[in-house]
């Protein structure tokens, strides 16, 4: 082998150790980008989990229980101050959320009707709600400050074969079931309540 051969040899060795270096070193920051974005996600979540509002809700119906009063008051997380208000909707979640899923019978109603009938005690009578009563409109709500919302007893749907008496009467002891969306500065967060409902009896 001559002296030439001896250094185009060493050149392409050379050249191979820093091909395979150059290689080593793309896996090790594409993996670091990767630990990086991973990490980065994993402390999004944890802060979004952080910040997930905390709310005290009651619900007091007056003796006869032809009215109620659902009041919703905004504690914390303190992390949320620097977010200012927060916009909060509030809806009633069915006493089983399978309802409506099932295989239809003739003559039965369709799950849209059966999932549009609210299946609980109360539902809002407030300005804003939906013709179900099932949602009101959107409020602004800062830390440690509430709001409230009226509520009427639910009925029973048409198809059902109770009175409005014996509906009442199954739904005498069951909670509230709520679901509160909140959401500011392009986070949201979804926050089931259930909320037992006491009766204002005259002193």
């Amino acid at each position: 082998m001559t002296t030439t051969d001896t250094i185009a040899a060493l050149a392409l060795g050379v050249g191979i150790v820093a091909a395979i270096a150059a290689i080593g070193s793309w896996k090790a920051a594409r993996n670091s980008q990767r630990a990086a974005q991973t990490l980065s996600r994993i402390e999004q979540q944890r802060l979004h989990t952080d910040l997930t509002p905390v709310f005290r809700c009651t619900v007091v119906a007056n003796e006869a229980r032809s009215t109620a009063m659902l009041r919703v008051h905004l504690e914390g997380p303190p992390g949320l101050l620097s977010h200012g208000t927060i916009e909060i909707t509030a809806s009633l979640r069915n006493d089983n959320p399978h309802r409506g899923d099932g295989p239809r019978l003739a003559g039965t109603p369709t799950p849209k009707e059966v999932r549009a009938q609210i299946w609980g005690p109360w539902k809002f009578s407030a300005d804003g709600c939906d013709d179900t009563g099932r949602t009101v409109a959107p409020q602004q709500l800062a830390i440690g400050e509430w709001t409230r919302y009226g509520l009427t007893p639910t009925s029973p749907p048409q198809w059902a074969r109770t009175t409005t008496d014996a509906w009442h009467r199954d739904y005498a002891n069951e909670p509230v079931r709520l679901s509160i969306t909140a959401s500011s500065k392009g986070s949201e967060w979804t926050v089931p309540l259930e909320v037992h409902v006491t009766i204002d009896t005259p002193a």
